[in-house]
């Protein structure tokens, strides 16, 4: 006897990427208003929070900043555009390894520090000296360049202090007091990350979403 089957019903599947609006993002305008690349979503409040990360050397045209990796967190949507605040930068392991020989000394220093307009920010530079140091020599360069680093964020807001530690001032300082006491071979501020930023942009995260194109 034959058992007559229903026709199954074929669910059409979403697809879920086409549904997503790409966001451009850009940076703050006091680190210009550059365009830092695109990110996707299918609703504009799961941008906010997202890090972008791009090379110094793209962000500036200098081929000379390619071992900087510089890193957004976007705050803000309107439309189709993410404005992001820059959050922190690193330099690769490739050109840090370079840097080091041996028979030299690596002195390191990580400072917390607060700008004059109240962002937090921890800062990692390093200090290679052109030969071997004592123990005294290296306590002496720390202590400098925790004094100038800290100096620097009582000194400038925080756009100031970012462009200090991307474009040389920082690390022309500190070789400049450290030589003083041994030879140097190089200085780097090889690494940033923001802890918190300023009271009123805490509370400046924003989705307009009557703008946001579909």
């Amino acid at each position: 006897m034959a058992v007559a089957r229903g026709r199954r019903k074929v669910r059409k599947v979403r697809d879920k990427w086409k549904e997503k609006v790409w966001y451009e993002i850009y940076a703050t305008p006091e680190f210009g208003g550059v365009f830092i690349g695109y990110t996707p979503a299918n609703d504009p409040s799961l941008v906010l929070g997202r890090v972008a990360e791009t090379s110094l050397k793209d962000l500036t045209g200098d081929p000379t900043k390619h071992m900087h990796r510089v890193y957004f967190k976007i705050f803000g949507v309107t439309g189709n555009k993410a404005i992001a605040q820059y959050y922190g930068h690193d330099t690769t392991r490739e050109y840090m390894k370079s840097q080091v020989r041996r028979r030299r000394s690596k002195i390191d220093a990580i400072v917390d520090v607060t700008t004059q307009d109240g962002y937090k920010i921890r800062t990692k530079a390093t200090v290679l000296t052109a030969y071997r140091i004592n123990t005294k020599q290296k306590s002496d360069i720390r202590k400098m360049m925790v004094e100038i680093i800290k100096n620097m964020a009582n000194e400038k807001t925080f756009p100031q202090y970012v462009q200090a530690m991307l474009f040389g001032e920082m690390a022309e300082k500190i070789k400049e007091a450290a030589k003083k006491i041994v030879p140097i071979k190089n200085v780097i501020i090889y690494k940033s990350e923001v802890l918190s930023l300023a009271k009123k942009e805490e509370n400046e995260g924003y989705v307009r979403e009557e703008e946001v194109s579909a």
